[in-house]
């Protein structure tokens, strides 16, 4: 017989928005999701620190007649928009579109900074479609992924796809820029002139990229939530099993099935509740479950010292075993 389903587990594959979720595990899981939040305004942060300082320390690229520098414009940008995104995130849960407009803010600072460079280097407009800083877009993609969910991953492939093809169609938009398509890709290369298979190129990898990342962050979801939705479950059984049996089922190489055990040796001690029966008239169930909580916690601290408990679900008639000394028993009860 199959072991059955860990409590709270169910289906892998349900999302977090399925409402046969447990509502304490979907908020086990928004909290990861606000964690992961966090690290990604941290790591733009960083990001934009890094950019900043490469910018500031390395020899200046432009030339010297140049008057229009769009780099420190657009990074003081980027970095009041992310202080001001990690201040509303760690006042509370991000709402959706906030998390869209991030997408959004960091491809138009980024697409604005390529669209400036023929400006900066008064250049044809062909000449920022061979511009590296392209490649930034890959981070900005695999930044999404930290939070484990695949439409903000696909938003950020589809909006970066959309901003290369509008700077493409820039390029070549006016009589000058029909006058640069050219097919000789090596006057593509040592030129301004603009390859339109070239940019194809560029945007099916990026089209490519999100698609591989999304189906993976797809396939981590779903562990992620059965994970949490497994640890809730053993911290669920911890309440009603001592920690060493709870942790014997939940860490199990082998899966467990119905009508298997463990046979050991074994010392037993009855126990009652001295006035119980009129204890259990006198008070509501609540407060009679409550009480025998209470014993239960007071009587399986006791054999905590002796031996791990295989059984510690104690009630009045019921055995405290584990215990297979019969001294310790007896040191115990005393």
């Amino acid at each position: 017989m199959n072991r059955p389903a860990s409590a709270g587990t169910g289906n892998a594959s349900r999302d977090i928005d399925s409402p046969q979720l447990p509502a304490r595990v979907r908020n086990a899981i928004l909290d990861q999701q606000d964690a992961s939040e966090r690290l990604i305004c941290w790591v733009q942060l960083a990001v934009v620190a890094l950019f900043g300082t490469l910018y500031f320390t390395a020899p200046q690229a432009a030339p010297e007649y140049a008057e229009f520098a769009m780099v420190p414009i657009a990074l003081g940008l980027y970095f009041a928009f992310t202080l001001a995104r990690l201040a509303a995130i760690y006042r509370g849960r991000p709402k959706d579109w906030l998390l869209y407009l991030s997408v959004i803010a960091d491809m138009a600072l980024l697409f604005g900074l390529i669209w400036s460079f023929h400006i900066q280097y008064m250049q044809p407009p062909a000449f920022y479609l061979k511009a590296p800083t392209l490649l930034y877009v890959f981070i900005f993609i695999a930044l999404r992924a930290l939070r484990f969910e695949a439409r903000f991953v696909i938003f950020a492939g589809v909006v970066a796809a959309i901003g290369w093809s509008i700077l493409a169609y820039y390029s070549v938009a006016d009589e000058n820029g029909m006058k640069m398509i050219t097919r000789d890709y090596v006057l593509y290369l040592t030129s301004n002139h603009v390859l339109i298979g070239a940019e194809i190129d560029k945007i099916v990898s990026i089209l490519t990229v999100t698609a591989i990342i999304a189906v993976a962050i797809g396939r981590a979801r779903r562990l992620l939530i059965r994970a949490i939705a497994e640890q809730a479950a053993a911290s669920d059984l911890a309440r009603f099993f001592s920690p060493e049996v709870a942790e014997q089922i939940t860490t199990s190489e082998t899966q467990l099935n119905v009508g298997e055990g463990e046979a050991r040796d074994a010392t037993i001690l009855f126990c009652d509740v001295r006035g119980f029966t009129v204890y259990a008239h006198a008070v509501t169930p609540s407060e009679l479950m409550a009480a025998l909580a209470d014993r239960d916690t007071f009587v399986m601290a006791g054999t905590q010292g002796y031996a791990p408990p295989t059984e510690p679900e104690t009630r009045p008639g019921r055995a405290v075993e584990g215990i297979d000394d019969p001294v310790n028993l007896v040191v115990m009860a005393a």
